[in-house]
């Protein structure tokens, strides 16, 4: 970095005074930019990209033709010649009176009088442009606000490379080729794919020239609403804040709203991009607020309350029905509790067979109607419907029953289900005699693996030479039962409830049988009763929107077990008094926090994890991890080996890698 330019004071120059005072302004703002990289480290002037490309190389340069181009993605120049000109804001930094001011605060005045009409030239690198003619103009348009600029561009192709990011401009310039349009920048795989699926199209096959027009148009519009709010200063770019606004209002929304409307909506979803930057951070509420001793005098207060103030009044929209689908009907069960436990201070009502957006809306419109203050919903795949209506109606609260979905307008809520089969793991171990037990898992999402690790986890805790068998209810065109057979595994962890459309299906931990029977040993308690009211407890005591404003800017996802009393384990009345014994020891040390599954030393199939003395792993970690353990045999399914409904809970909510092109919804649904 070469010396910097000291800080001179303007000259007074007679006649050119008023002429130079843009200048002034703008030479006041390059400085101020010029002396913040500098305080913070950074090089302090226009990047060349010729110096970029001595260090990375290219394969050649191919032309683009002429278009507008986004300002905001001007990043320097393509040669050294112009560099300490220009602050990283491309604000003059040469003092007043000299030619150069005078040169620019003509071409201000021309651009005010008439407009500047001549394209500049620049080269674009990884959806980045560098300026070979045209940085004055490229100054004054900054200065006063344009968003963007006419300009020839070539591209200068980037050499391969097995980066992420090399693989997303592989992917952006396939966008480009079937819809030319520049400024729609993203950082995650998949995402111009996704952007594709929600106009309906794809990228192999060009776009028809009026879907190119109206797209870009769309964004455009949204660009100006995003910036017209300081978007630019949010941590995320504006395609990624677009493919989320697509995943709320619907592409057609896009393309027919006014500018007025699109600044509404907006401004509605404002939170939605704030929990999106830095990818979306998550705040793993592990235990409810409210003391357990406090529950009791609250009850008495809604009691006194009930006869001058309306009942709570909470509504539950399910996908399925309970009478066919084990996890609607523990939920239903849950509202039953719910009503019971709360009695006159609550009513409830459930929304069955909502199974697309048009019956998810009138389920919506119904329960405000008449007058909700909860909104329940419980599965991942409700999300972006959940999210649609809470964004539209923040008068209400919106809960979805899923983990580390980020969002803001809805909190998300779950049980750490890794207690209870951490637990069962221990138990299934004593009983089974060859060293051999199964576990057959639903969906490879969020979650998930760190249960099929902590029932792994317990096992070897009572039996250092147990195998667990890994199976997936999700997986197609297999049979799980005759692999576990073949293998001689009759201890089996299956399903967490029982399936009302087969009442006979083995689910919970169960030991097969010499003659194939099956008997049942014990089950995780998931008690959504308890966990209902003390989310409604938190609402009608203020302490939902404390959370909120002192964890502002994360989404809020309850994560709660089995300390909070959502969460427990069911013995059968048949089994041994030993194996009953040592699950209520493990189950006391659990509760007290003696024992963790993930505190500790851990290894996974590939080698060490962590060693003893590390600690507990996050919650994050807990969550999002897709290693599985040592003693573990079997692996995550991959996407062509899942069932569709499977593929549609890994859309939105999966360990997996996911080719986005090959779901069954194209991509479009909310993650």
């Amino acid at each position: 970095m070469g010396a910097l330019p000291p800080v001179v004071p303007d000259r007074e120059t007679s006649g050119v005074g008023k002429m130079l005072d843009d200048y002034r302004r703008a030479r006041k703002l390059g400085h101020k930019q010029l002396q913040t990289d500098v305080s913070a480290g950074r090089y302090p002037y226009l990047p060349a990209l010729d110096d970029i490309l001595k260090g990375e190389g290219y394969q050649g340069e191919v032309p683009v033709g002429t278009m507008e181009i986004d300002i905001d993605l001007i990043a320097g120049t393509r040669t050294r010649g112009r560099q300490n000109t220009f602050a990283t804001n491309f604000m003059p930094l040469p003092e007043s009176g000299s030619e150069f001011s005078m040169k620019w605060s003509d071409l201000i005045d021309s651009q005010r009088a008439e407009g500047i009409r001549d394209p500049i030239v620049v080269y674009e690198f990884m959806q980045r442009f560098y300026v070979q003619e045209g940085n004055k103009r490229v100054s004054v348009l900054r200065y006063l606000g344009q968003p963007t600029i006419l300009a020839s561009v070539t591209r200068v192709v980037p050499m391969p490379s097995d980066t992420e990011a090399y693989r997303i401009y592989q992917e952006f310039m396939r966008f480009f080729n079937v819809a030319p349009i520049y400024g729609i920048v993203f950082t995650r795989e998949g995402d111009y794919v996704r952007l594709a699926a929600f106009a309906g199209q794809d990228l192999d096959h060009a776009w028809p020239q009026e879907v190119v027009r109206d797209f870009r148009s769309a964004f455009e519009t949204f660009l100006g609403a995003f910036r017209k709010r300081g978007g630019e200063h949010l941590g995320l770019t504006a395609g990624e804040a677009f493919l989320a606004y697509l995943g709320v209002f619907g592409y057609d929304e896009a393309v027919r709203a006014l500018p007025s409307e699109v600044d509404q909506n907006v401004e509605r979803m404002w939170g939605e991009f704030v929990v999106k930057r830095d990818g979306g951070k998550v705040a793993y509420l592990e235990d409810p607020r409210s003391s357990r001793a406090a529950i009791i005098p609250e009850l008495k207060n809604l009691y006194k309350d009930v006869v001058r103030s309306k009942p709570f009044r909470a509504s539950f929209i399910y996908g399925e029905n309970p009478l066919v689908d084990g996890w609607t009907a523990l939920h239903e069960q849950g509202r039953f509790e719910l009503e019971r436990r709360l009695g006159a201070t609550i009513s409830t009502r459930a929304y069955r067979d909502c199974v697309d957006a048009t019956d998810f809306d009138l389920a919506v419109d119904d329960a405000l109607a008449e007058g909700s203050d909860l909104i329940v919903t419980i599965a991942p795949t409700q999300m972006r419907d959940s999210l649609r209506a809470a964004v539209a109606h923040p008068e209400c609260t919106f809960i979805n029953c899923s983990v580390s979905l980020s969002h803001s307008a809805v909190r998300t809520f779950s049980i750490r289900l890794y207690e209870a089969k951490f637990l069962l793991g221990a138990l299934a171990a004593s009983m089974a005699e060859n060293h051999k037990v199964g576990y057959v898992a639903e969906t490879p999402v969020f979650g998930s693996v760190s249960e099929i690790n902590a029932f792994a986890i317990g096992a070897a805790m009572v039996d250092p030479l147990v195998t667990v068998y890994l199976k997936w209810f999700s997986a197609k065109d297999y049979d799980w039962k005759r692999e576990l057979a073949e293998e001689e595994v009759r201890i089996v962890s299956a399903r967490d409830y029982p399936n009302p459309a087969d009442p006979d299906e083995a689910w919970g931990l169960y030991r097969v049988e010499e003659d194939g029977t099956t008997t049942h040993l014990a089950e995780p308690m998931l008690k959504w009763g308890r966990y209902y009211q003390l989310i409604v407890q938190s609402i009608r005591n203020e302490t939902w929107h404390k959370e909120q404003s002192e964890l502002s800017g994360l989404a809020l996802n309850y994560w709660w077990g089995m300390s909070s009393g959502v969460l427990d384990v069911g013995l059968s009345d048949g089994l041994p008094y030993g194996q009953r014994a040592l699950i209520e020891v493990l189950r006391q040390s659990v509760l007290t926090r003696r024992i963790d599954p993930f505190a500790g030393e851990l290894a996974s199939q590939e080698g060490p994890v962590k060693a003893a003395e590390a600690g507990r792993l996050s919650s994050e970690e807990i969550v999002r991890m897709s290693w599985l353990n040592a003693n573990v045999v079997g692996r995550l399914p991959e996407q062509r080996e899942l069932s569709e409904e499977g593929l549609e809970k890994v859309e939105v909510s999966g360990l997996i890698p996911v080719d986005v092109a090959k779901l069954p919804h194209k991509g479009t649904t909310l993650a």
